[in-house]
């Protein structure tokens, strides 16, 4: 049976993404211990190791004496492991090309790199895909981050960031207290304020390293709303919360689900609000361990 170039690129780079890597993070293959490990005849070798250089995945070392293969050595790149990783929690189970098992990832989408990335007008450098790459590693990690207007008649901003945060920090520490718990550590930062030509990539790369997104809309702040939007193109937990009496968040995201508080989030009008937080916690902890 044929098997898809697709397909072998996804078992490409999952061998390349599951092997062991040196002190230095790196970890590079000949061709033929790839062949060994992936089951690929050097033309479907060569043909899924073209794809994923185009697509920005991986990178190889081409001279002299490596036929049959294309390349001498070859190594992932950070936005290469954000792929897989992306794939593999992501991408649906089943049956058909782009399937995939429960230990072999596919590759969504095999087209080459975009010169604009989702969620980041200026284009990410090799350091924002590895700094992602990590966090989405760290399956002891909990990376939750806030998005709010830093100025507001609705709250006081530094008050709200301290109420969040310490809300977050009660949902971790009793999520590390189930006797099931993949025992976690927290990670909570505002993002940053306002826009620049490189800015926005640390915003963008903050939200879509996250685990949780959690952004306050009272004011319906331009700002704020991008932000939400970059988290929900990547698949990010969004959690929207308000003062109380405040409008609804826009149609497009309503479906969200969303949080009213009072005094600058010093309580929250949900009585389930805590054992909510916390049923949000624990399903983004196991989605980390079962890496």
């Amino acid at each position: 049976m044929t098997i898809s170039i697709r397909k072998n690129a996804a078992t490409v780079l999952s061998a390349l993404a599951k092997a062991p890597r040196d002190p230095h993070g790196q970890c590079e293959m000949d061709g033929h211990t790839l062949s060994e490990k992936t089951g690929l005849e050097p033309p479907d070798l060569n043909d899924a190791v073209s794809i994923l250089v185009d697509s920005g995945y991986v990178e190889w070392r081409q001279y002299l004496g490596t036929s049959p293969f294309r390349f001498g050595q070859i190594w992932i790149t950070p936005m290469g492991r954000y792929e897989y990783d992306r794939a593999f929690t992501q991408a649906p189970k089943g049956s058909g090309d782009g399937a995939v098992s429960s230990n072999q990832p596919a590759v969504v989408e095999m087209a080459s790199k975009p010169p604009v990335p989702v969620g980041s007008p200026y284009g990410f450098q090799d350091h924002d895909w590895e700094v992602l790459a990590a966090r989405k590693d760290e399956a002891d990690s909990i990376y939750v981050v806030l998005g709010y207007q830093f100025c507001s008649d609705h709250y006081d901003s530094e008050r709200l960031r301290l109420n969040v945060e310490a809300t977050v920090r009660k949902a971790v520490a009793s999520y590390n207290q189930l006797p099931d718990a993949l025992e976690v550590t927290l990670h909570f930062s505002p993002l940053a304020a306002g826009y620049g030509e490189h800015l926005f990539n640390e915003i963008a790369r903050d939200v879509i390293g996250a685990d949780i997104a959690i952004f306050e809309t009272s004011d319906l702040n331009p700002n704020v709303m991008i932000e939400m939007g970059v988290a929900l193109t990547w698949g990010v937990r969004v959690l929207p919360i308000k003062l109380e009496g405040r409008s609804t968040p826009p149609t497009d995201i309503s479906g969200q689900t969303w949080a009213d508080y009072r005094d600058s989030a010093a309580s929250f009008v949900d009585s389930e609000h805590d054992s909510k937080l916390l049923r949000m916690v624990e399903r983004a902890a196991r989605k980390k361990g079962r890496r």
